[in-house]
């Protein structure tokens, strides 16, 4: 789903009130496993709460954003200019199946709650673990009951049964949330 316009708008005004919550639970998480200077990518980034969130905890980190809409992408911007981040925060258009990003390019990729939106997930997890760099984290977070059917077997397709968990979320989030962590192994070649 490519939100556009006033859609956009609203989403922007509604993650801003009612999903720092959400942001902040996944930043903790994905930040705590971050070396120093590392590079993150939010896939489905919508208006960047989550690369606010990230960019405000761990200055050290370069994070990058990715969202097929063009106005999220101008709402990034917007939302790191009125945070102080604006030189931080960068997002560019592209989308879950297709990062315009080199092989390897980022020590993290993250995505919430925009996984049941994916047109072909089989081929966003590939296009999400061609950008992983070989020790890097693939954290897919999504509503509870609405995870993209196939999710699973498609990590498992890209990744060592071995490097795939399900970490879990403390009460109430995981009521809400799941998640799923896939780590490439080091010495792993982009399939």
């Amino acid at each position: 789903m490519v939100m556009v316009g006033r859609h956009a708008a609203w989403f922007d005004r509604l993650s801003g009130w009612a999903l720092p919550w959400l942001y902040r639970t996944v930043a903790a998480r994905v930040v705590a496993d971050l070396r120093p200077g590392a590079a993150l990518l939010d896939v489905g980034t919508g208006p960047g709460r989550l690369l606010l969130e990230v960019a405000r905890r761990r200055p050290d980190v370069e994070v990058s954003g990715v969202d097929p809409s063009a106005d999220m992408i101008g709402h990034v911007a917007g939302n790191a200019e009125r945070a102080g981040l604006a030189g931080r925060v960068r997002a560019v258009i592209g989308s879950a199946e297709e990062i315009p990003h080199p092989d390897a390019s980022f020590d993290a990729v993250v995505s919430s709650l925009s996984a049941h939106h994916w047109a072909d997930v089989t081929r966003a997890i590939a296009e999400q673990a061609r950008v992983l760099r070989p020790g890097g984290s693939l954290w897919v977070f999504d509503l509870r009951g609405k995870s993209a059917p196939g999710l699973v077997a498609a990590l498992e397709s890209r990744f060592s049964a071995n490097d795939i968990t399900r970490p879990r979320q403390r009460w109430p989030v995981s009521l809400l949330l799941t998640c799923h962590r896939a780590v490439m192994a080091p010495g792993a070649e982009p399939a």
